[in-house]
């Protein structure tokens, strides 16, 4: 039967040609468009990562209540403690960096000493002498320092484009950071400009200055302490397992608050967010995944749509052929069933076309990407100047299945009115015919 419903298909184009085109052309449509969104969604979660938040986020509540003020007295202590514990008790996948957040007050003096210019910076010391560092990389600092070279010595810094041109700072310019210490008292220290950076987003090129982490650990007197521990996944690891990875962590916290490092105050109270308990960004994957739904749902209905028409223009061709089935002995529910097999082998062949050619733009947009350079610079949104779409399996399955259904629903809704007639009129349809 499948056999012969197959031949059928082959050589007769005028019933199933059509419906192989639309479905083949919704099904890369739906994958384009799944994969594109998927892919600027993922792009703006590990940008926010990789910039700020990190995946997973340890970090002191105390802290982290008033972050916009960077109390450096609510940082961790006992970093090394810390860190192996987060190790051991976390997700193997999981890469843990630790990061200060800090603020001071940049001053730049003029040739006599005298303060030239003077602005409030916001700072992240990262690993960044360390040539093999993680950091470096996960920052793309090779690429993002547009002029100038990465810190390699000790009290060297990296400011955003923005800010030096704000203050008129030159390579090599020495400036002085004016804060508060871990101990509340004044912490003074001077840095010497090496590298402007660029990060694309207006907020940070005005305002960020970059240090290594033991430069900052000494300037602000937190020897052994980070504001955060940051940890990041790779790529094949997907949002919406975040907060399993998270609540595997809380799980064993309440046993560390009972035994916490020496080092630790009375008072701390750490506790571990995703990047999505933060910047909103889990509101923005609901919408995003409202999106998807309704994607989904307006091309299943349109491929329905489509090949109803089309199946009640074929269906009039075809009552000759449905006639002679019936004086054959054939049941009305046979008949139907028959023709809905034939249907949901169209689907099946024109989804498969369909996800061969989506996949590969999909894949194209994966590698190559769309430039968007300056279009996002002062939105706020933390994305990336290329986007890239993402392959993934979820793509392929919705839309796969939306196709498959189409052809199946639409050949369904056409064929109903097989019902309407009976075989005798059919019969003399085929021999008008």
């Amino acid at each position: 039967m499948i056999r012969w419903l197959l031949k059928g298909i082959w050589r007769d184009k005028t019933r199933s040609l059509f419906p192989f085109l639309v479905i083949s052309v919704g099904v890369t449509l739906l994958i384009y468009l799944l994969g594109f969104m998927e892919g600027t969604f993922a792009g703006m979660i590990d940008m926010t990562a990789h910039l700020d938040t990190g995946h997973l986020r340890f970090v002191n509540k105390p802290f982290y209540d008033e972050e916009h003020l960077n109390p450096l007295d609510r940082a961790l202590a006992g970093q090394k403690e810390t860190l192996q514990w987060l190790q051991k008790n976390g997700d193997p996948r999981i890469e843990w960096s630790p990061r200060i957040r800090w603020g001071a007050l940049m001053d730049v003096p003029d040739e006599k000493g005298e303060t030239k210019s003077q602005t409030p910076v916001i700072g992240m010391a990262i690993e960044m002498l360390n040539i093999n560092s993680t950091e470096r990389k996960r920052l793309d600092l090779e690429k993002s320092v547009i002029e100038g070279v990465i810190p390699s010595r000790a009290k060297e810094m990296l400011v955003g484009y923005k800010l030096a041109e704000a203050l008129g700072l030159s390579l090599g310019d020495k400036v002085t950071l004016l804060g508060q210490n871990f101990d509340g008292g004044m912490a003074t220290d001077n840095y010497q400009v090496v590298g402007f950076v660029k990060f694309g987003l207006a907020a940070m090129d005005k305002k960020m200055a970059l240090i290594d982490l033991a430069d900052a650990q000494q300037t602000f007197y937190m020897e052994d302490m980070v504001t955060d521990f940051l940890g990041f996944l790779p790529k094949s690891v997907g949002y919406k397992t975040y907060d399993q990875l998270k609540q595997t962590i809380m799980d064993h916290l309440p046993a560390l608050k009972q035994n916490p490092p020496g080092d630790w105050a009375t008072d701390d109270e750490p506790v571990i967010l995703s990047v999505l308990d933060q910047r909103n960004l889990r509101e923005l994957s609901v919408k995003f995944e409202l999106v998807d739904d309704v994607v989904i749902g307006v091309f299943t209905f349109l491929m329905v749509l489509v090949l109803w028409n089309a199946g009640l223009l074929n269906g009039v061709h075809r009552y000759g052929e449905m006639g002679l089935l019936l004086a054959l002995g054939e049941t009305h529910k046979k008949l139907i069933a028959l023709m809905m097999l034939e249907a949901l082998m169209v689907g099946v062949l024109g989804s498969a076309f369909g996800c061969l050619l989506g996949g590969s733009l999909v894949y194209y947009l994966q590698e190559v990407g769309v430039s968007t350079y300056g279009i996002f610079e002062t939105s706020g949104l933390m994305m990336s100047d290329v986007i890239r779409a993402r392959v993934s399996l979820d793509a392929f399955v919705f839309a796969v299945i939306p196709g498959v259904t189409a052809s199946v629903l639409g050949n369904l809704i056409a064929n109903l009115a097989i019902f309407q007639r009976s075989e005798a009129n059919l019969f003399r349809e085929l021999e008008a015919g």
